[in-house]
């Protein structure tokens, strides 16, 4: 039995609907059977005629090299389908197949990955006139491939999802007790003292699901310690003595600021 060729296109999504599935409405394109002909190519009230160049084999014979070698390749003149048309069909011009604009709504499955496609069967395209010219067969399937939109803070590394989260460096030395985003309800991390710059911190069960087993990743959140472009002058003063206590070596002489001379200047 025939079949038709498969087809394909693209669809985005958020990561959101990664985390739960969601449906897609998806356009596209298809060449489909001419109504006005049913496929023949032969204009209404005329009917295609016997192939003359291959006498209705749909196949021509050549031969080459003095007649040493035979051939047997596609007729040129009916493309296989052993007839031909003189009076052409005004809708499709004698191809026996028109585009046709469809639109359908697709179902993506939670956990599918970006670059996954799809599968939505006999969406496709039917059988090629050469080989059915009224479309009777199989028709192929149409290929959704999905696209991932980036997220804004959450990065996707399989099924765990990664955030950088900023800290500052007495959260860090301190510790801290953290309130994290997450696709649903917030979650609570707690950093100790001491954390350093890039230590890892998990959330088990906050990440997406498995496409076949639906269990969930995990959310890893990686510390970034911030260090502060401005400081107030008791911040300043804070850390200066912290630097007397480490007995830290290279710290720059206190500094003012252009509006403090200016200050200084106006106090005399």
């Amino acid at each position: 039995m025939a079949r038709g060729f498969d087809l394909e296109t693209e669809v985005e999504i958020d990561l959101e609907d990664v985390l739960t599935g969601t449906t897609a409405d998806v356009e596209f394109t298809r060449a489909d059977v001419c109504d006005t002909c049913t496929g023949s190519g032969a204009a209404p009230g005329s009917k295609p005629v016997r192939c003359e160049t291959c006498a209705g084999q749909g196949v021509v014979i050549q031969t080459g090299l003095g007649g040493m070698f035979r051939m047997q390749t596609v007729c040129p003149a009916c493309h296989g389908r052993r007839e031909t048309v003189k009076d052409k069909c005004p809708a499709c011009r004698g191809r026996g197949r028109v585009p046709k604009s469809r639109k359908l709504e697709v179902s993506i499955p939670a956990g599918i990955r970006d670059g996954q496609a799809v599968r939505v069967p006999g969406e496709g395209e039917p059988p090629a006139p050469e080989a059915s010219p009224s479309g009777a067969g199989v028709r192929g399937d149409l290929h959704v491939v999905v696209r991932v939109s980036e997220h804004e803070i959450f990065k996707r590394e399989g099924d765990h999802l990664v955030l950088e989260m900023p800290i500052s460096f007495t959260q860090a030395a301190l510790g801290a007790h953290l309130e994290l985003p997450t696709l649903e309800k917030p979650a609570s991390v707690i950093v100790p003292k001491g954390s350093q710059h890039g230590a890892v911190f998990r959330v088990p069960g906050a990440g997406l699901p498995a496409l076949r087993s639906g269990r969930r990743g995990d959310l890893v959140m990686v510390t970034r310690i911030e260090v502060p472009k401005k400081l107030s002058e008791k911040q300043e003063r804070l850390l200066r003595e912290l630097a007397e206590e480490e007995k830290a070596g290279g710290i720059l002489p206190e500094t003012h600021g252009f509006w403090s001379k200016i200050k200084d200047f106006l106090g005399r």
